[in-house]
């Protein structure tokens, strides 16, 4: 992402506050703030180079920052901070209660320091879980449900052991007295049960031939 262009500073003088110590062989551009407030100080080694408009505030600690160290325009240093020898602080970065290392290189409008957004990277797991949610297809049935279906009622009813015929098996049983269950039939719907049906449906009783009136006469 592009940076910002820098605005210039209000005043092209340095303004100095508190216990501040620069050594005269470092180098500070027009507009720098260097601002220790009480209780605090900051340090500058020789052969520092702070661009312009760049603010050092110095609070609850001491700014130090070490000799040769290159720290660029519009830089934030703000609490305690150490910046060990030959670092280089890029443009628009903000520090806050961070060392940087001896020649360490900070890009360009970076943030170090800031823990009120910690970020917690994802565990193996959460990786794992993530990869099997993918590749798992919505529509897809699982195996589980796939056994059921395949199997049919009766199927699962006889594969079920209930508690009461391993009772039976025990030699310290006691004897059965109750009614065994009638079995249920199972009843086809094939063709020769439909063809069944439509001959009851449709059954006549044989007509009788009329009686003849003159052999009844002649008897």
């Amino acid at each position: 992402m592009p940076l910002p262009p820098l605005a210039l500073p209000p005043s092209p003088a340095v303004r100095i506050v508190g216990d501040v110590v620069v050594d005269p062989q470092a180098v500070l551009a027009p507009g720098v703030l260097l601002w220790a407030e009480p209780g605090a100080s900051i340090r500058i080694a020789a052969g520092v180079c702070i661009g312009m408009g760049s603010v050092i505030h110095a609070h609850g600690g001491t700014i130090e920052i070490g000799e040769g160290v290159n720290i660029g325009a519009g830089v934030l240093l703000i609490g305690a901070v150490t910046v060990e020898p030959h670092a280089c602080i890029g443009a628009s970065t903000t520090v806050m209660q961070t060392t940087i290392p001896a020649g360490a290189v900070v890009a360009a409008g970076s943030l170090l320091g800031d823990r009120s957004r910690r970020w917690q990277p994802p565990t193996e797991t959460s990786h794992l879980q993530e990869s099997v949610t993918a590749v798992k297809d919505p529509w897809q049935e699982s195996p589980a449900t796939a056994d059921l279906s395949e199997n049919s009622p009766q199927d699962q009813q006889d594969s079920v052991v209930s508690p009461s015929d391993d009772r039976a098996n025990s030699p310290m049983a006691p004897a059965d007295t109750t009614t065994p269950a009638t079995p249920k039939t199972t009843v086809v719907y094939g063709q020769a049960y439909v063809s069944q049906m439509f001959a009851k449906m449709f059954q006549r009783t044989p007509i009788q031939p009329p009686r003849d009136n003159n052999a009844l006469g002649s008897g």
